[in-house]
């Protein structure tokens, strides 16, 4: 036996349980001392995502680059955006329903609604020029995490009521989440219900992006080649997406939007919600290729010096301005690449300074220079109350709950045959090679962990004292595990438990397996007990791992892999089970199953729901679990599939 495989055999114990026979005869000590160093997971998180993102390089040919942008641009729309969108949430002119009108001083607001996609309709207020002659530039407003005021917050009014003051049209729209809108199924993160389905959450904010553009260009005074987007936070977020997609849009000003995917790795606070990290984004074009794609077109980047949300102006121009640079002067457009730094008030704000940055911008582009008004006109006396401009919703206006129950109905697409055994294995093949393309686990982890012993008896079971290691995978995760061996020696058993609760909560069930004479390793995987990022929630970096173009559960399942193949290494004699507490650990402890089918004896799931489709119809939180919503799992496997592909496994429920 080599060194390290002795080191390895030495330092782990072993386990095997039922859940019924899961009474504690030896109790575990209190809470032990933390088996990884402070800090271990989140430098490990890091250094992954930080392999897998892609780097800007300018380009250096404009007919290569101007094709390559084409084909970018559909290849997001494709794979990103629209991924498993019907088409009918695409197609057909924009639907709106027309509500009250009110006077302006030189302008009106008419109130109206638009479907974004079939259901779901969004509020938005048409700010109008009187006496509209000819073709006009047309600005469309998105607004960010503005909680209760929504499209109506002070500032956003002040800028809409000036842009008709100039004789443009100006479209005031409200973000899902906001405002009117701003119950539990409109929550940013839930738009991964609508991804566990296959469906693109990400989806629903482009297309209240699009359809508002649809609106605007169907006023009978819009000039299509005088269109813009801008906005702040979120806003600023919804218009880099839209404007770098959408070639109908002609000048865009994002406020505070946005940075790259390394900026996000190191800064927690620019990680920002689900939506703009939707899975595969990055993987297929980061942010600053999205800058990239306005150009040559009129781009305005604004940001805060001392930003008290996100995006601080200095670390941003980095990340996404001069990387940028190159390429509008490649085009011959570099006067049509600018960056405005707010220093007063400095914070994260779109007040007078940045608002008369976009109208100096806009003016420059849009005007010509005997119309130009560069200066705030004052309006403060015309800022309206909320109530006086809310929008009339349907009753039963879709969420992303109801989009998420529609799309899960027929789900998974195919199910498991129940006549002649060929016809089931030729389906499980089938299902199984799907399953692996949506989970994205690394299965070659198993072949080359490092394992480094920890001091002994420092997490005992009653008087059966613990041994930790750290299990090193593939270079690119540590795990905690610890082992225990039966008093009397001899095991025929080993049982691994891993929980959500982490190491503490799997040591509750050693006990009883102890009593029995068999071996028991217990450990954590990403997102669990020890490997939870101690400074933000696991849910921020969960969201940049689907954005690289990996997975959670896919990381989850390559890490649990690793551990069974070399408890099979190291105790060839012993029967292998494994226990999984808690939804998250169960989800991935049956997935791993269901990949590599008969490589443990038998898996209980004490806490594993029935159906992934109670994820939705029970409202779990993304946030609260956001592995288990894994791009279109449902769509090729419900927990009864999965139990289905682990054959010859026993999957135990309770």
């Amino acid at each position: 036996m080599s060194r390290r495989a002795w080191a390895f055999s030495a330092a782990w114990v072993a386990m095997g349980l039922t859940m019924t026979e899961a009474v504690l005869s030896a109790e575990p000590a209190t809470q032990p001392a933390p088996v990884l160093a402070s800090g271990q997971t989140l430098r490990d998180l890091r250094a992954d995502l930080l392999h897998r993102a892609p780097k800007f390089v300018a380009p250096s040919d404009p007919g290569e680059w101007l094709a390559q942008a084409e084909q970018t641009r559909e290849n997001v729309l494709r794979n990103v955006i629209f991924r498993g969108v019907p088409q009918q949430w695409q197609e057909g002119p924009v639907k709106i329903v027309w509500q009250e009108t009110l006077p302006g001083k030189g302008y009106t607001i008419r109130k109206l609604r638009y479907e974004a996609v079939p259901g779901l309709w969004i509020g938005a207020l048409l700010y109008e020029p009187e006496n509209l002659t000819g073709k006009v530039p047309v600005v469309l407003n998105p607004n960010g995490h503005v909680g209760k005021p929504g499209m109506t917050i002070d500032y956003k009014q002040a800028r809409c009521i000036n842009l008709a003051k100039r004789g443009m049209l100006a479209l005031n729209y409200e973000w899902i989440g906001m405002g009117q809108l701003s119950n539990p199924g409109y929550a940013h993160g839930n738009a991964a219900h609508l991804d566990l389905c296959g469906r693109a959450g990400v989806s629903v904010f482009y297309q209240s992006l699009k359809r508002g553009l649809d609106v605007l260009l169907s006023h009978p005074s819009a000039d299509p080649e005088r269109t813009a987007v801008t906005g702040l936070s979120g806003g600023g977020w919804q218009t880099i997406v839209f404007s770098s997609l959408d070639t109908r849009v002609k000048l865009c000003a994002p406020n505070a939007g946005y940075s790259g995917i390394e900026r996000r790795i190191w800064e927690t606070r620019d990680i920002g919600d689900r939506e703009q990290n939707p899975p595969d984004l990055v993987a297929i074009a980061d942010y600053p290729v999205l800058t990239a794609l306005l150009a040559p077109r009129p781009a305005l980047l604004i940001y805060n010096a001392q930003d008290d949300c996100c995006f601080y102006a200095a670390t941003a121009r980095l990340s996404v301005f001069e990387p940028v640079v190159p390429v509008y002067e490649m085009l011959g457009a570099g006067d049509h690449f600018a960056f405005h730094v707010n220093s007063d008030p400095g914070t994260h704000n779109y007040l007078v300074d940045n608002r008369q940055a976009f109208y100096r911008f806009i003016n420059r582009h849009f005007l010509p220079p005997d119309q130009r008004k560069d200066e705030e006109i004052p309006c403060e006396d015309e800022i309206r109350k909320p109530e006086e401009l809310k929008i009339e919703y349907p009753p039963d206006n879709a969420d992303f709950y109801s989009l998420a129950a529609a799309a899960m109905r027929d789900l998974p697409a195919t199910k498991c045959p129940a006549e002649a055994e060929t016809a089931r294995r030729q389906w499980s093949d089938k299902t199984r090679d799907a399953l692996a393309k949506v989970v994205r686990a690394d299965l070659t982890l198993r072949t080359s962990p490092v394992v480094t012993r920890l001091s002994a008896s420092t997490m005992p079971v009653g008087q059966t004292p613990g041994t930790p290691v750290h299990l090193r995978v593939g270079g690119q995760w540590t795990l905690p595990v610890a082992g225990y061996a039966p008093p009397k020696g001899g095991p025929t058993a080993c049982h691994l438990i891993i929980a959500d609760g982490g190491i503490g909560k799997a040591r509750e069930l050693a006990g009883a397996v102890l009593d029995r004479g068999e071996r028991a390793i217990v450990a954590d995987i990403l997102f669990t007990g020890e490997c939870v990022p101690a400074i933000t929630g696991s849910w921020q970096f969960s969201q940049m791992i689907d954005a690289v173009g990996a997975r959670p559960l896919g990381v989850q399942v390559g890490q649990l892999d690793t551990i069974i193949e070399h408890l099979a290494r190291q105790y060839p004699g012993e029967t292998l089970h494994v226990t999984a507490v808690g939804r998250v650990s169960g989800l991935a402890a049956l997935t791993t199953a269901a990949l590599t089918p008969g490589r443990v004896a038998s898996l209980t799931l004490p806490d594993m729901l029935p159906s992934l489709k109670d994820l939705i119809a029970k409202k779990v939180s993304w946030n609260d679990a956001p592995s288990m919503f894994c791009f279109g799992l449902l769509e090729v496997a419900d927990v009864p599939e999965l139990i289905e592909l682990a054959r010859p496994t026993q999957v135990k429920m309770q």
